[in-house]
């Protein structure tokens, strides 16, 4: 009788306490999980490629760099592009290959795994490809130091489109601090890109793996500084994004005033 005395000593719930709450949903859950159709965030490299000439930059060491880091910029777009497509294209003819030795799914089942890994090695090194090309378009930009030129439309642009793709790529592979870096660095080109959504919707989600990771190493202190600043760029996000005056908007709100 004992084990079941204690049983039901347990399944008789206390008076007075709380229900347990269930824990709040991640942000990947409850924002959207692509830019604007009209973002300079878009996919599509084809976005990028109308650049404006320097006809006003009569220093022509600096316009020479300038167009070698564009031509690094747009080889690493097409490089990777080409190679997405490839894949998409493999993956595509794949399904319909009809394979009369798998008679076990379990066989179907390994040749596919064999696939998909061969599959995600072919874009990790076009990935890795881009990144070595975006790293040399910014470092030939960098080497510009005429004033003049670097507060130019078209240097700003095409710095700002490096750091788009160069950030993309470090947030699909989950390198948060290096997307952090970039992002902040983005910001702060220019006011428009501060006004743009998108930037802080990644923020927002970087912070918030840098706070579950300080969680999980019990850094209380640090957790909270992650914690204000996924909360900052969510609002600022919903604000952009939905507008003041939205639904969505004020569900956030609420959402970060419990300390969300």
């Amino acid at each position: 009788m004992i084990p079941i005395l204690v049983l039901l000593t347990f399944s008789i719930p206390i008076f007075g306490q709380e229900k347990l709450q269930k824990p709040e949903p991640k942000l990947e859950q409850i924002l959207p999980v692509k830019p604007e159709k009209d973002s300079p965030w878009t996919t599509d490299p084809d976005s990028f490629r109308e650049m404006e000439v320097l006809d006003l930059i009569d220093e022509s060491n600096s316009q020479r760099r300038w167009k070698e880091s564009q031509a690094s910029f747009l080889a690493a777009l097409k490089g990777f592009e080409d190679v997405s497509q490839s894949v998409a294209k493999q993956r595509e003819d794949a399904r319909k290959e009809v394979y009369k030795e798998d008679r076990y799914e379990w066989q179907k089942r390994a040749r596919e795994e064999v696939r998909e890994k061969d599959f995600a090695r072919q874009i990790a090194e076009a990935r890795n490809q881009a990144v070595q090309n975006l790293i040399k378009a910014m470092n030939t930009l960098d080497k510009i130091e005429n004033p003049k030129v670097k507060e130019n439309d078209p240097y700003i642009e095409l710095k700002a489109s490096i750091y788009r793709e160069y950030i993309k790529h470090q947030d699909s592979i989950k390198n948060t601090l290096q997307v952090i870096d970039f992002l902040e660095r983005y910001v702060a080109l220019d006011d428009k890109f501060e006004r743009e959504a998108e930037p802080h919707r990644l923020l927002a989600l970087s912070y918030e793996r840098l706070e579950s990771g300080a969680q999980k190493v019990r850094k209380i202190q640090l957790s909270d500084e992650y914690k204000e600043q996924k909360k900052k760029h969510l609002v600022r996000f919903a604000e952009l994004h939905y507008g003041i005056n939205s639904r969505e908007y004020n569900a956030i709100l609420d959402r970060v005033a419990r300390d969300y």
